[in-house]
């Protein structure tokens, strides 16, 4: 198909533009709302298209032009567009995740605007690479399509600043000792590398294969003034996840602490950690703005609980990471949290006793990793709890969890949180309170 000029209609749910072509839908990568561009059309299928932007007719007023050159974009799908621009953008996003899942009349509900972030770019703190051998040593970085690399240097805006310094000093103690990139038929040689930065230190874990890693190669790293603990594993499976197999500690802290609401926390090496400091912690606030002081609280995945013990509520959380639970006990009962108390299990097995033995006020429910199932819209119903918040990322899950409760309830809030500046991501919030 030859190259076509289209008029962007808007954008969809993954930030890119979309436009017509003969009434068929097309996805073009890179188009603002708008725009009018000269596309190619890289997939023809049944019922849609995909494309990406040969040239720009006619720029919209919310396109960067600071920010258009290829590097700059990488890892950050909306980089092309203004940052205040996205904050409506995504408001329009949990939007259209009411108005397609529910039947509420959306522009009857004041939604608040995204709370925006003041920091935009290099805001991650935790990024993992797979180690490759190019041009002759080591290299971190991903592959992208059969000849395109990646590498620390091109992603750079996505870390912190300090993950990127650290990075390339590892790289070069692994070239230094000639260390190998892994190689499956033997399985041995270095695989993936991950940095975790807590407060202003540093841990790094390598996947191995049955070889591990040499001595005096993580001697050296641990020797670097920011590496606070170094923790490799031995996994040559091509299917399971890294976190599957168990960790052993090199060296340093056996748990890493993270400084939030005046108060240390622990964190162990397999539990999940906190992505955006900022937003995260600008995230609590809100949720905590929602929940009465006297308020006994039912907490559905609450991951590692720190939202939990920041409230002054009595709180019992039910979670099924073992991780995430073994860590929000250990801070529990290190902060004397007495009206805290973490369950491990299955959550759609565990949510009906918890509902039937006890009366809540609030259920807090953080879809970040699952869905609202329903054995946890029926035990909610059942057991008439008057409030209920709901958060989430991913927009149909959003848009699920309120319907599958809106016979029992209606919306009382609508707000985001922009926890992924610079994607097309957003952090919905919803709160709803019983008919």
């Amino acid at each position: 198909m030859k190259n076509q000029t289209v008029t962007i209609k808007k954008m969809g749910i993954n930030g890119e533009g979309i436009a017509y072509i003969d009434s068929k839908i097309v996805f073009i990568k890179g188009a603002l709302t708008g725009e009018e561009v000269l596309c190619a059309i890289d997939r023809n299928e049944r019922n849609y298209m995909v494309g990406h932007v040969v040239k720009i007719l006619k720029k919209s007023s919310a396109r960067s032009h600071e920010k258009n050159h290829a590097k700059a974009q990488y890892g950050y799908s909306l980089f092309h567009m203004n940052y205040l621009d996205q904050l409506p953008y995504k408001k329009g996003l949990i939007k259209d995740a009411i108005s397609k899942y529910t039947k509420f009349n959306v522009d009857a509900l004041n939604v608040k605007p995204v709370l925006e972030a003041k920091t935009r770019e290099n805001y991650r703190q935790y990024a993992g690479f797979p180690i490759i051998y190019r041009h002759g040593q080591l290299a971190f970085g991903e592959l992208e399509g059969v000849e395109s690399f990646l590498s620390v240097d091109d992603l750079y805006r996505l870390q912190d600043h300090g993950i990127n310094r650290l990075l390339k000093k590892v790289q070069d103690i692994l070239n230094k000792h000639k260390c190998k990139d892994y190689y499956p038929r033997v399985k041995k040689g270095l695989r993936y590398v991950m940095v975790r930065k807590f407060d202003d230190a540093y841990q790094l874990v390598f996947v191995t294969g049955k070889d591990g890693i040499a001595k005096e190669v993580t001697q050296e790293i641990a020797a670097l003034d920011e590496v606070a603990s170094i923790y490799y594993t031995i996994n040559t499976s091509s299917h399971s996840s890294f976190n599957e197999k168990g960790f052993k500690r090199i060296y340093g802290n056996n748990r890493m602490t993270y400084h939030y609401d005046d108060r240390d926390f622990l964190f162990s090496v397999k539990t999940p950690m906190v992505i955006n400091p900022e937003m995260e912690e600008a995230y609590y606030d809100v949720v905590k703005s929602l929940i009465p002081e006297e308020a006994e609280v039912l907490s559905v995945y609450p991951r590692y609980g720190l939202l939990e013990m920041s409230l002054p509520n009595t709180v019992r959380a039910l979670e099924g990471d073992m991780n995430c639970v073994d860590d929000a006990r250990l801070n529990a009962d290190r902060l004397k949290e007495t009206n805290k108390k973490f369950k491990l299990g299955d959550v759609d097995e565990e949510i009906t006793h918890f509902c039937k033995k006890h009366h809540y006020d609030v259920a807090l429910l953080q879809l970040f990793n699952d869905e609202m199932s329903e054995e946890i819209a029926k035990s909610i119903i059942l057991s008439k709890i008057p409030e209920v918040i709901i958060t989430a990322k991913n927009m149909s899950t959003l848009g699920e969890a309120i319907a599958a409760l809106q016979a029992r309830y209606t919306i009382a809030y609508v707000s985001g949180v922009d926890m992924d500046p610079n994607t097309p991501l957003v952090t919905g919030i919803v709160k709803m309170v019983r008919l």
